[in-house]
């Protein structure tokens, strides 16, 4: 693809005529319509106007080819750019940024909204106690509030068939494969605290008393969900991009949610195991089920969201 065709497509996807860019620009009608008919080359610093302007290396904006992931032989060599929208690596730093923050503020909201209920544990139900109770689930509730009351950014990131430079779309990938070992650690963290976080409970309950194991029971409840909804939150940030980079059918998509037809039968299973062996817990499973439907729930709000 040329620089001149590369115009034509960054024109119109931010709604601009050649005018337009020649008055940003400060430049002639003529200058611009020799670029983007392939006619003239813009000078140094007006190529770096350009990047700015669309958001765009100018690493994109000289280079002939541009990696289309939609095609299917995408390891080596580069193929002609079909229409898409095209993210640069400022972008998509910015992007994963954007959604981490998003990340901590839901998962911070949920995380005080439970470890309220430490300040409602205690026996001696103060006026101190009562109002860190109230303002600390206050407080959760309004960051997730405030999460979806926000202004949406990178909603087209979230949308659209995405391109990149071949080098910003391969390093993206070995970082994404990274993180989720990452969060693989942090899901079997959760699951490990929710599995053991009874049994702990019960010493707590023997040698401190019942106050000391309903703190250390919501502690760890609170601990648990936040790495679940965390790590499952942040695979599916890097699973957006992945999907509209290789152009994945929408059906294709809603494969991922059918584990929840199976996942209740599953889960009464696995409740009367525990009910008749006392291996685990009873409820459990049943945490389990809810903390997974949570993270689906949230990863659905954030896709309409972007989408909206």
């Amino acid at each position: 693809m040329t620089l001149g065709q590369k115009l034509k497509i960054l024109l119109k996807d931010n709604g601009m005529t050649q005018e337009d860019l020649a008055e940003r620009l400060e430049v002639s009608r003529q200058a611009v319509g020799k670029w983007v008919n392939d006619k003239g080359i813009p000078e140094v610093g007006k190529l770096i106007q350009i990047s700015n302007l669309f958001g765009v290396s100018i690493d994109y904006l000289v280079k002939e080819d541009i990696i289309d992931y939609e095609e299917k032989n995408v390891s080596e060599e580069k193929s002609p750019s079909k229409s898409g929208y095209y993210v640069s690596q400022e972008m998509l730093d910015g992007y994963l940024s954007y959604s981490r923050q998003n990340v901590r503020q839901i998962t911070g909201g949920i995380s005080l909204f439970i470890l309220s209920n430490v300040f409602d544990s205690f026996e001696s139900h103060s006026m101190i106690m009562s109002s860190l109770y109230w303002l600390t689930m206050a407080v959760g509730i309004g960051m997730i509030m405030w999460y979806f009351f926000r202004t949406k950014q990178y909603q087209e990131l979230k949308s659209e068939h995405l391109v990149f430079d071949s080098k910003v779309y391969g390093a993206f990938r070995k970082q994404k494969e990274s993180r989720r070992k990452k969060y693989a650690v942090m899901m079997t963290a959760g699951v490990v605290i929710l599995l053991t976080s009874s049994e702990i409970g019960r010493f707590f309950m023997i040698y401190f008393g019942s106050t000391a194991c309903n703190v250390f029971e919501w502690i760890a409840d609170t601990v648990w969900m936040a790495l679940v909804i965390w790590a499952g939150m942040s695979m599916h940030i890097d699973n957006v991009i992945i999907q509209n980079t290789e152009h994945i059918p929408k059906s294709s998509r809603g494969k991922r949610y059918r584990w929840v037809y199976m996942a209740l039968p599953v889960t009464v299973t696995a409740v009367l195991i525990g009910m008749i062996t006392n291996a685990w817990s009873p409820y459990a499973p049943i945490i389990i089920l809810f903390c997974c439907l949570l993270v689906t729930t949230c990863k659905l709000l954030i896709e309409n969201r972007g989408r909206g």
